[in-house]
């Protein structure tokens, strides 16, 4: 990489982690172009050379921060022999929560810029094979465990992952109602109750 190369690299890297501050701090709602841009210490024009708007790098930042936390989660079950689908959304969700406690920032980020419409389209977006592919979680798990005939998976693993991210904040950040280890075991009982459900082991109506 030339030197132009590494100045344009420095300036993108710099956006990147003053929106991912600022995005943490404020929200996407609150923090602005300008606002990314003075943090970063660049001119307002450079921010258009790398991005469109504001979305576009928090849709960036979803892909590179997201996937690699599911990545890690994934790469972890890929080395233990799980049986059921509720083992595997089990060990999943500890792999994320544990995540989130060593970096309670990440935490703040999902929190506050991050929607599941956001969430869903970057994660499946294959940009490189360092950052895993959210749509195969479920898909895997159909063909692994076809016999459970999951229902509808996809609306199965939206509400893990607004569970346990919207649950382990206040454990994790506040240390209320009680700290997160344990708080945890409650959390993983509800994940293991909401793959239950979608097994087909009980059915609703109305």
């Amino acid at each position: 990489m030339g030197k132009v190369d590494e100045k344009k690299e420095r300036k993108r890297r710099a956006l990147e982690d003053a929106a991912f501050e600022l995005f943490c701090e404020k929200g996407l709602v609150n923090t602005s172009i300008s606002d990314i841009v003075e943090k970063a210490g660049v001119a307002k024009g450079t921010f258009y050379l790398y991005f469109n708007d504001k979305y576009d790098v928090a849709n960036l930042l979803v892909y590179t921060i997201t996937g690699k936390v599911f990545k890690n989660a994934m790469d972890a079950l890929s080395r233990t022999k799980i049986l059921t689908p509720e083992d595997e959304m089990v060990m999943i969700s500890e792999h994320i929560i544990n995540q989130l406690t060593k970096d309670p920032t990440l935490l703040n980020y999902y929190t506050k810029a991050i929607s599941w419409t956001r969430f869903k389209e970057n994660v499946q977006i294959a940009k490189d094979d360092g950052i895993y592919d959210f749509n195969l979680l479920f898909q895997d798990m159909k063909v692994r465990y076809f016999k459970y005939d999951l229902i509808e998976p996809e609306v199965m693993v939206f509400m893990i992952t607004e569970f346990v991210l919207s649950t382990c904040y206040s454990p994790i950040v506040e240390q209320q109602p009680m700290p997160i280890d344990k708080m945890k075991p409650f959390i993983l009982n509800t994940v293991r109750d909401i793959v239950k459900t979608h097994k087909g082991c009980r059915t609703f109506n109305g």
